[in-house]
């Protein structure tokens, strides 16, 4: 027969009944199966096409695979035989359209999309583990029935065989532009997809078969075709389905070759309603090289059909009830399902922190045996209950967005990302108090209190302006890997474990820099920052902020740079003693932080810093507006009062004791206290501290009977919480001390200055409140006319003053030192 034959009245044993359409590989008329009493689509394939015998017999071989590949999204291949020249393929008659016509009859729902082109996908797979290559997958070569289900057509068997060099023929630069596209579903389509312009929409002829917009780069540039390049045009004709649009879009040939070669898919219009997880996904599956696409057409429907909100595609049986709704009746039977969907969202924190969770940090805590530990385990559990329910309301309100429409793609993906990591560092942090020791039971308060903000994961702004994970999942998948053991290493600094939190993160560090993700480089910098800080390593601590907040400024994470430069002031102006420095990177600090758009946290902690560098400069005034504003921003932040407020107040009453104005002093310490014991309990050693205050205050106003009181209330809560031996007894040991002297109680004052010396001896410490200490006992051995033994004292003392950076305090020592060594000259003469 011709390519131009009339009708036949018979093809093999089916009676044709009407011609349905016309393409570039054939004919396809409507038939009967007189033998089965059912309707069939024959396929007539034009005899030019055929070739010589080899092809013919290939393509009987693979036809005949075809039809013993039985898949419900695949039209079915019931007999494939010869007709006249001609080779014909008989095949399940579908009375329904095709998916570029489906979707443009109405409006439909991106899940809808989503699960019907992914079930043509799972036809397509199936073919590829039968060992077949569909070569030229497209929206026409998609059927769907008047019931939704999508099946996979015309597999393009002419090409069994064969490389496109040997299909590439003299007509190659000839193009024919195809307005009528013809499959064997009693359907005739004269539209064209996607609105393109008829010079994109074309088909080849002759020896070069497929449709080029739909074409792998494989197919373009004569490299091998298999299953990998079926899975480049279901990412086309996914792409197009999804957002409306063919990521590649020319007026030729060689122009969606130039596109395709280049190797760059275009993201999605703003305000798509698709998730940006989609994209990602397909921007892997349309890679230009196959080895970097996804391992199988499986695998990658596997990607697609991952949703953290539910499990995949669980929207499938409402779909299935809605392939003849309007878009409406979807969207409002989809809101029917919401509440028992998103109320999943309710187990989502299991493991995490639920019952067995909050039982073993119970036992953990109680096993340290600390005497403050069931206050700390009331309010621990209490604002990680508050935590939690904030978590699950945040993650409720996404899947409700997700599910209604009502945010776009990329934002509840932002949101979700979000969420995932406020996860991760609550996870940490309970497995951290699952095996609590007595110095985590003491910052846990604290570490809750610095648990990551969730209102951040709704600030849609702050998300937008934020970093995009990066393209390939493996990577991505590495980087939330070690975004968790980041957080494990917060949690070890925030609950005072800087050495165990340094050596997870040196490891994190290193792993990072090989991946080279700036943003996660940021991230570990900073936490490695905090940690350096408590260490006590300064210079590294300061080396770490600066990386933190120069990556952070290039990544646009407003948030790290932020805490490093208000973390920074402080290295530099309070440990570092470079003052002027810090101060001038107040201005740079502060802009970063309103950039931060956080709740609040972070200018409260910038504002301590600058006050404490200016205490430490001598100006008062700064100092306490700085203070007076820390304690008022924080003040205004909604839920449990924060610990850094009384730490504040805290600062105040020093600063002010300093000063000499012991009365303000005392107003900001009995403030302290009762924020302790209201935020940590009463039983806290964070308590002795504001009650070892007041002992100052007290002694500095020359209520020496009160302040001995408040010592050695101070003294007996940290002993009670640290032991006979550690570096916070120094201060309540010392002030006692002072406080017997000035009251004439030589004896017990010898006793306890000689205490704090021997303890600090012990400990190895060279602190300032032991030279205090010393001088202490200088006093005494020059009161009792022991000149030899008092210079011995401040001698040591105006080592250990000049060993921590107080010259002036090393050289007033050295003086009275010299003035005991001169005594017996003077009282001989």
């Amino acid at each position: 027969m011709t390519d131009t034959q009339a009708q036949p009245t018979a093809i093999g044993p089916f009676v044709v009944l009407r011609k349905l359409g016309e393409g570039a590989m054939g004919v396809v008329y409507a038939g009967y199966d007189l033998a089965l009493d059912r309707k069939v689509a024959l396929k007539l394939v034009r005899p030019s096409l055929l070739g010589n015998e080899s092809v013919r017999e290939r393509m009987i071989r693979e036809a005949q695979a075809m039809a013993r590949l039985s898949h419900p999204h695949v039209v079915q291949v019931y007999q494939v035989g010869p007709h006249e020249r001609s080779l014909y393929m008989a095949m399940e008659y579908i009375e329904g359209e095709t998916l570029g016509t489906w979707q443009r009859a109405q409006a439909r729902p991106w899940p809808m999309v989503l699960r019907t082109v992914c079930d043509a996908g799972r036809g397509l797979a199936a073919a590829h583990a039968a060992g077949l290559v569909h070569r030229d997958f497209k929206p026409d070569n998609v059927l769907v029935d008047a019931g939704g289900r999508a099946r996979v057509v015309d597999f393009g068997l002419v090409q069994a065989g064969t490389s496109i060099d040997e299909r590439l023929g003299e007509d190659e630069e000839t193009e024919e532009p195809v307005s009528q596209s013809t499959l064997p579903s009693g359907q005739f389509s004269s539209e064209r997809s996607g609105g393109l312009r008829w010079s994109a929409r074309l088909t080849r002829r002759g020896n070069t078969l497929g449709t080029p917009l739909y074409m792998s780069p494989e197919q373009h540039f004569g490299q091998p075709v298999g299953p990998w390049s079926d899975q480049y045009s279901f990412a086309l004709t996914l792409y197009e389905a999804l957002y409306g649009e063919h990521p590649f879009c020319a007026d030729s040939w060689e122009g969606i070759r130039k596109q395709i070669r280049a190797g760059v898919v275009p993201p999605p219009s703003p305000g798509s309603p698709v998730p940006w997880r989609l994209y990602k996904v397909l921007a892997r599956a349309l890679a230009y090289r196959p080895e970097e696409r996804w391992p199988s057409l499986a695998a990658m429907i596997a990607a697609l059909e991952h949703d953290p909100w539910r499990r995949p595609l669980a929207v499938m049986a409402v779909v299935g009830l809605l392939g003849l709704a309007s878009a409406v009746s979807y969207a409002a039977a989809s809101r029917g399902q919401e509440p028992p969907r998103c109320q999943a969202v309710e187990h989502e924190l299991a493991g995490v922190w639920d019952r067995d969770r909050a039982e073993a940090v119970a036992t953990a805590f109680a096993a340290t045996q600390a005497h403050f530990a069931g206050d700390a385990l009331e309010r621990v559990k209490s604002r990680l209950d508050d935590y939690a329910k904030s978590w699950t309301d945040a993650s409720r309100e996404v899947c409700e967005a997700h599910t209604t429409g009502s945010q776009t793609g990329r934002m509840i993906d932002l949101r979700s990302a979000c969420l995932g990591r406020r996860k991760a560092h609550l996870a940490a942090l309970v497995d951290v108090f699952a095996a609590a020791d007595r110095e985590v039971v003491e910052h846990a308060v604290q570490a809750v209190a610095a648990l990551p903000s969730i209102g951040a994961c709704n600030d849609a702004e702050g998300l937008i302006g934020g970093t995009t994970p990066p393209d390939d999942p493996r990577t991505a998948a590495r980087v939330e890997a070690l975004r968790k053991q980041t957080a494990r290493a917060a949690v070890l600094e925030a609950t005072g474990q800087f050495e165990a939190g340094l050596a997870v993160v040196a490891g994190v560090r290193a792993e990072a820099d090989e991946v080279g993700y700036g943003p996660l480089i940021a991230e570990v910098a900073l936490t490695e920052g905090r940690l350096q800080v408590g260490a006590a390593d300064a210079a590294a601590a300061e080396a770490a902020l600066v990386r933190a907040i120069r990556l952070g400024i290039s990544h646009d994470l407003h948030a790290v740079a932020a805490e490093a430069a208000a973390r920074r002031i402080f290295v530099l102006g309070a440990v570092l003693e470079r003052r002027a420095e810090a101060l001038a990177a107040e201005v740079f600090a502060e802009a970063l932080v309103e950039r931060a758009r956080d709740d609040g946290r972070l200018a409260a902690l910038l504002s301590n810093n600058l006050g404490a560098v200016h205490d430490l400069q001598g100006d008062t005034d700064t100092a306490r507006a700085y203070y007076e504003r820390t304690i008022a921003g924080l003040e205004r932040r909604p839920g449990l009062p924060d610990p850094l407020l009384a730490i504040t107040h805290n600062n105040l009453g020093g600063m002010y004791h300093d000063r000499g104005d012991f009365v303000r002093a005392r107003g900001h310490y009995e403030l302290a206290m009762q924020l302790f014991r209201a935020i940590v309990g009463d039983a806290h050693p964070f308590v002795a501290h504001a009650v070892a205050g007041l002992g100052d205050a007290d002694a500095g106003s020359g209520e020496l009977a009160r302040a001995q009181a408040h010592y050695e209330q101070a003294l007996a809560r940290m002993e009670a919480a640290y032991g006979a031996r550690h570096l916070y007894l120094l201060h309540p040991l010392t002030g006692l001390g002072r406080v017997h002297a000035r009251r004439g109680r030589a004896a017990e004052a010898e006793q306890t200055f000689a205490r704090a010396v021997t303890m600090a001896d012990e400990l190895d410490l060279g602190h300032p409140l032991l030279a205090q200490a010393l001088e202490g006992l200088g006093d005494l051995a020059a009161a009792r006319g022991e000149p030899g033994r008092a210079a011995a004292f401040y001698e040591r003392a105006a080592q250990v003053w000049t060993a921590s950076g107080d010259a002036a305090a090393g050289q007033r020592a050295v003086l009275r030192a010299r003035e005991m060594r001169d005594a017996p000259a003077a009282a001989g003469q």
